[in-house]
């Protein structure tokens, strides 16, 4: 291998920030993203000027990526014949059970949020009072995951899912490391769970690498920093879409997916929400700095049901 698709991301990303700056994208602001979450768009729907910023290479990657994706829970759906990997339908009371979880993560989370929010840069504070002030809303969001029995199934997926578990051939992507979540029990590693959360685990990676390739340049300064965070959302934003786009047109057939697109933008947003409200409580206790992150992330989500009846 030639390292793992946390390390390739970083580096395509540090190419990508110096064409943002040395053709001067960075004195002006992305334009309108295009496309959303269950409607991202191909590459080559994309205006030139913006093909070139983003680079065929990476996004091919992406794309490949979202494919070996779905392979692997193809892999892992196919196990009806042994017991420990027989697909399991949804429930109402395991909806219910995954609400009640959820509730509980927010609870603690925001209780941290609260209690840390003074100590925070200046610089996010703002955005974390935003946040805090959304709790009710993000329960509301939340609580769509048992409006319905989902029409799908279960199985057992890689569970801690993200570009570091990822190693890259240099044409090709091989997954490891199916031990599941450090932090959980081994019976609930065995669990079996919706494929729909390992897709937000890399997608929220996606996200991850696009700022860390900006906090990690010890060249910057705080300026260029700020200038440089809108044109990272845009990376962020079409390359996690190309690997869904990828992923979605795989296993569009498959019972893992529920046969509605409603259905699947809403497992998505939980999980999305799930991992960027654990992600909160996690840079709140060990790197204040980068809580911006999970900030935005949980903004991107909420931004169109704030407000709302």
């Amino acid at each position: 291998n030639h390292g793992d698709a946390w390390v390739y991301m970083l580096e395509r990303l540090s190419n990508y920030n110096e064409r943002v700056v040395a053709q001067d994208f960075i004195s002006q602001q992305p334009q309108a993203l295009q496309g959303n979450l269950m409607e991202p768009v191909d590459y080559e729907e994309l205006p030139e000027p913006l093909q070139e910023l983003l680079g065929v290479n990476v996004a091919e990657r992406c794309n490949l990526l979202g494919l070996r994706t779905a392979e692997m829970h193809k892999a892992l759906a196919d196990g009806a014949k042994l017991k420990d990997f027989k697909p399991e339908m949804f429930s109402l009371h395991y909806q219910r059970s995954l609400f009640s979880s959820l509730q509980s993560l927010v609870r603690s989370t925001y209780q941290s949020l609260q209690k840390n929010i003074k100590k925070l840069p200046e610089s996010v504070r703002a955005e974390a009072e935003e946040v805090l002030g959304m709790k009710q809303d993000v329960l509301k969001v939340l609580k769509r995951i048992y409006k319905h029995k989902f029409e799908a199934i279960k199985i057992r997926n890689h569970g801690d899912y993200h570009l570091g578990q990822v190693l890259f051939t240099g044409k090709d992507f091989v997954i490891l490391d199916f031990e599941g979540e450090p932090a959980r029990s081994f019976s609930e590693r065995r669990l079996k769970r919706s494929p729909l959360r390992d897709i937000a685990g890399m997608v929220r990676s996606f996200h991850y690498a696009a700022y860390a390739s900006i906090f990690l340049n010890n060249q910057l300064g705080s300026e260029d920093i700020n200038k440089l965070l809108p044109w990272a959302e845009q990376w962020y934003h079409y390359m996690s879409g190309f690997y869904m786009k990828s992923y979605f047109a795989e296993v569009k057939n498959d019972k893992f997916i529920p046969d509605n697109t409603e259905d699947i933008e809403i497992l998505m947003e939980t999980f999305l929400l799930e991992k960027a409200i654990y992600e909160l409580n996690y840079e709140l206790n060990n790197r204040p700095d980068w809580v911006i992150i999970p900030l935005r992330g949980i903004k991107a989500i909420m931004k169109k049901y704030i407000n709302k009846p």
